[in-house]
């Protein structure tokens, strides 16, 4: 899945990104404890992804090329839980703060094959 970046809205505030047919929308927002990398369907709240990326701002495009990264992988048409699948240290919410290394370092962590 690849995707470009349109204007933001009110559920992707800083960075919103949709996937080549316009199913999924990716995007940043921030919020009281920091800024939060999420997904979902197009025109939907994010419920898909729900990644808590903290306050440390050189960290927001490691991570966010990592998940986009992680998401060329994923066809346009899958479905949730195959998005899921693609972070399955993480569920829906994942803790940066515990998985931040695997996220954006996964071979240290026998991610990949």
């Amino acid at each position: 899945m690849t995707f470009r970046r349109v204007s933001p809205n009110g559920e992707y505030r800083t960075l919103r990104l949709a996937s080549e047919n316009g199913r999924w929308e990716l995007g940043m927002s921030p919020y009281s404890h920091g800024m939060r990398l999420r997904m979902g369907f197009a025109g939907c709240p994010p419920r898909v992804m729900d990644f808590c990326m903290g306050r440390d701002e050189s960290l927001f495009p490691q991570v966010l090329v990592a998940v986009l990264k992680r998401l060329e992988a994923v066809e346009e048409s899958a479905e949730p839980e195959v998005i899921d699948a693609a972070f399955p240290w993480a569920g829906t919410r994942a803790d940066l703060a515990v998985h931040l290394t695997q996220l954006i370092d996964p071979w240290q962590h026998g991610s990949c094959p």
